[in-house]
C-alpha cells in the first residue's frame, strides 16, 4: 500500500533527523508498516541491532515518543488523516535463525543415522 510506504520512509527520516530520545538513538530499522484499510491505524514493526537491553530501550522510547512521532509524520506526509501509530518489535530474523538451526541439527542427526 502506498500510504504504508510513505509512512515507512517518513519514519526513517524522523528517527535519523528529529528524534533526540537516547532510547531511540542507535541502530533501529523500520522493517514494515501496515495500515488498516480505513487508514485510521498503522502498525509499525521495527528491528534493533543489538542485545535485549537495546530492544527494551527502543520499546520504552517508542512508547514515550508515539504521539510526537505521529505529529512529525503529519509534517512529512501530506494525508487527510494521520493514522494512530502502534510500534511492535520485529524479531522475525532471530526466529528464522533459530528454526534454521533446528532444521540443520535435525538434518545433521538424520545424516548420522544414514551413515
Amino acid at each position: 500500500m502506498r500510504v504504508a510506504e510513505l509512512i515507512k520512509e517518513a519514519l526513517g527520516l524522523i528517527l535519523l533527523e528529529d528524534i533526540r530520545d537516547p532510547d531511540l538513538q542507535g541502530l533501529i530499522t523500520i522493517s514494515e508498516v501496515e495500515v488498516t484499510p480505513d487508514l485510521k491505524r498503522a502498525r509499525v514493526y521495527y528491528r534493533v541491532h543489538g542485545e535485549d537491553e537495546e530492544w527494551a530501550r527502543a520499546e520504552r522510547g517508542f512508547k514515550r515518543a508515539r504521539k510526537y512521532i505521529r505529529h512529525l509524520i503529519g509534517e512529512h506526509v501530506f494525508l487527510k488523516y494521520i493514522p494512530e501509530i502502534d510500534f511492535f518489535p520485529d524479531r522475525r530474523p532471530e526466529d528464522l535463525e533459530k528454526f534454521e538451526k533446528v532444521f540443520r541439527d535435525l538434518s545433521y542427526g538424520k545424516d548420522q543415522e544414514d551413515s
